[in-house]
């Protein structure tokens, strides 16, 4: 299950003068403090979306939340919070410099494992594991028993799985019985056409 939500962080406080409050009628001082919204997940901020107010006259301690003071007064608060662009913490980015930080990662690792298996295809070794989809559609495992000059002598796994994820869960030796020859070409077309995914070596 995942968890997320929103919530909210003061970023600026302030006041203004010479206001007549709604509510009292006097002619009066208001505080305000300003917040910044923001989404989590797993209580880890991820972005900020939203700025809000809360202001308070001085007089009569009446609260406003954004939206129910008059357009005189809207505008004055506009003004002065504004006069140095109160900006959201860094903090609050948090979250989504992780997620952008992940995905960069995992470009770097997929193209890394890539160039690795570039190099597993054309120079194959005894043990290398291959990750194959089956004629039924599903996913399953090989591995090199024999290498000669021109073909690899494979171990087949007798499993399946519907997931490719799910191959970790059929990788046991008691699974891998019969032996099947392919030429060295024919696994490098398997493998261009992506019927082979995946090579492991460790």
């Amino acid at each position: 299950m995942i968890f997320y939500g929103t919530n909210a962080k003061n970023i600026k406080n302030g006041k203004i003068i010479n206001v007549e409050c709604p509510n009292c009628g006097q002619n009066t001082s208001m505080t305000y403090s300003v917040f910044g919204k923001y989404a989590h997940i797993y209580w880890i901020p991820v972005f900020p979306y939203k700025k809000i107010s809360i202001t308070e006259c001085n007089s009569c301690k009446r609260t406003y939340e954004s939206g129910e003071l008059p357009h005189s007064i809207t505008q004055k608060l506009k003004q002065d919070y504004e006069k140095d662009n109160p900006k959201y913490p860094i903090w609050m980015y948090s979250g989504a410099s992780i997620i952008f930080g992940i995905i960069i990662f995992s470009i770097f690792m997929n193209m890394k494992m890539k160039d690795d298996e570039a190099i597993y295809i054309k120079e194959p070794k005894v043990g290398d594991l291959y990750h194959y989809k089956t004629e039924t559609g599903n996913y399953s495992l090989m591995k090199i028993q024999e290498l000669s000059k021109d073909s690899i002598l494979f171990l087949v796994n007798e499993m399946e799985t519907n997931l490719m994820s799910g191959t970790k869960d059929i990788n046991l030796k008691k699974h891998f019985k019969e032996a099947y020859a392919f030429s060295k070409k024919d696994i490098q077309k398997l493998y261009k056409e992506e019927n082979i995914y995946e090579i492991n070596r460790d």
